[in-house]
């Protein structure tokens, strides 16, 4: 009985489609070709997304949250406070580890569950979700077909930070093949009628034969930059103030925003001669980044929250030079949202977008070519934490200091400032 129900399911969903099909004014796309792809589509980009997009966000949110202190040393009172403002730059790394990913294909690993997408009422069976069953079957169809090979996903595909245009192939004609003489679609295949199995033919062939993942940018380092006004001294205690309104920094990094507040406090304030001096400091910084990603032209927008403490030291050589060092720990919080539409090249394979004899790719809707409008999203979070160390030199030209330091921990960093105290 199971058995019987599985066939006559399947059988609905074809008759279905038919029926979705019967249209009044002939075209060039098949509707539920475009509906399946789309929705493959975006289980790809969620599968993708993260792996390709998280170099980029760390990066950035960690290359920023940088140069929040360049000596240890803060008097205890003061007779009137003291402002300094400094002018702050950042150059992060990027790890040959974030360069590539492993790709995934959206597949199904056991046979497909029809009792999900059938209903019974008033006697008679009815289908809740013919795309929903369309888009299990070729998951199901993809995993037998990664199995043997003929859909082929690569081992390695570029971040965004790597760059190597990748694709993953589907042999459209091993899918047709896995219908007509797999023992677990076959015997429907074999009792539909000749027009449903046109049917089927069509919809399998007329899915893409490549599905296209973003290339990436080639980027080796990351660059940023921030004003920073830091205000002193009550009680051994400093205030530290920065923002940048979005600016491009780097074309392919995209537009970047930030702002952040910290607390200094002196600790050798309560130990008698130290040698060296020493401070705790704990703070928090907010990023927005918006960008153009891929193939499929998402827009971005990534939230960042970072939260830093960090102990450091400094020790003065008096008319040379101040060395700090410092022992940090960050946790970044990133929730990042995409959205997007079908990329072109797989417009023009579904039939969507019209290519003319020069190779101009155009919308033409009154022959049936309208494009795809329909932006789809995908929402991505992770918490990331660092264990960072510091160490730096500054030297002091009156009330001008310059300083330069290292940054060694998940993300290499080299920064350099300069401030003016009054």
């Amino acid at each position: 009985m199971v058995g019987i129900l599985n066939w006559w399911l399947v059988g609905a969903v074809l008759m279905t489609t038919v029926a979705l099909n019967a249209q009044n004014n002939p075209r060039p796309y098949d509707t539920n070709a475009v509906i399946v792809t789309r929705q493959l589509s975006k289980q790809l980009f969620d599968l993708n997304s993260i792996p390709f997009m998280e170099p980029l966000v760390t990066t950035v949110n960690a290359t920023s949250n940088a140069r929040f202190f360049r000596q240890a040393s803060i008097p205890s009172s003061v007779e009137r406070p003291y402002i300094r403002f400094g002018v702050h730059s950042m150059l992060g790394f990027v790890r040959d580890d974030q360069r590539v990913y492993r790709p995934q294909l959206p597949t199904l690993a056991q046979p497909v569950d029809y009792s999900k997408y059938v209903g019974f009422r008033n006697g008679s069976f009815y289908l809740r979700d013919t795309i929903g069953l369309a888009v299990d079957l070729i998951r199901r169809l993809f995993h037998k077909s990664v199995d043997s090979g003929r859909v082929r996903v690569p081992e390695q595909a570029p971040t965004v930070f790597g760059y190597a245009p990748t694709t993953i192939e589907i042999d459209r004609a091993y899918l047709l093949e896995l219908v007509r003489t797999d023992p677990e679609f076959a015997p429907l295949y074999n009792l539909l009628p000749e027009s449903s199995q046109q049917l089927v033919d069509s919809l399998l062939l007329k899915l893409p034969s490549t599905l296209s993942l973003p290339p990436g940018q080639n980027m080796r380092t990351i660059v940023a930059a921030v004003p920073q006004l830091e205000i002193g001294s009550l009680f051994g205690t400093e205030l530290l103030l920065r923002y940048i309104p979005p600016v491009v920094f780097d074309p392919n990094i995209g537009r970047f925003s930030f702002w952040g507040i910290g607390v200094r406090h002196s600790l050798s304030q309560y130990l008698r001669d130290p040698f060296l001096d020493v401070a705790l400091q704990v703070g928090y910084q907010g990023t927005l980044l918006r960008k153009t990603v891929g193939v499929t032209n998402a827009q971005l927008e990534a939230r960042g929250e970072f939260l830093l403490a960090n102990i450091h030291v400094s020790r003065r050589f008096e008319g040379i030079v101040d060395v700090y060092s410092g022992i940090g720990y960050e946790q970044l919080r990133a929730r990042s949202s995409y959205r997007y539409t079908l990329p072109q090249q797989l417009q023009i394979q579904l039939g969507l977008l019209k290519v003319l004899p020069d190779g101009t790719v155009v919308r033409d809707p009154a022959a049936g070519y309208p494009g795809d409008d329909v932006v789809q999203e995908s929402i991505a979070e992770l918490t990331v934490r660092n264990i960072k160390w510091t160490l730096g030199i500054a030297r002091s030209l009156g009330p001008v200091t310059l300083c330069l330091d290292y940054n060694l921990g998940s993300w290499s960093l080299v920064t350099f400032g300069i401030d003016v105290q009054w």
